[in-house]
């Protein structure tokens, strides 16, 4: 069991990553909005 607790924390770890990145982008003058949707679809993706 604690092998599969270990892949799950990684993997939100990737989740929160996207997220944060998402979110360095969005705070840039005249963002992609299309990286930055990207980037939210993969973490909710990822949470789910």
């Amino acid at each position: 069991m604690p092998d599969k607790t270990k892949w799950v924390n990684e993997w939100k770890q990737k989740a929160e990553n996207d997220l944060r990145t998402a979110e360095i982008v969005l705070s840039t003058e005249n963002p992609p909005t299309d990286a930055i949707c990207f980037h939210a679809q993969q973490c909710a993706e990822k949470y789910l």
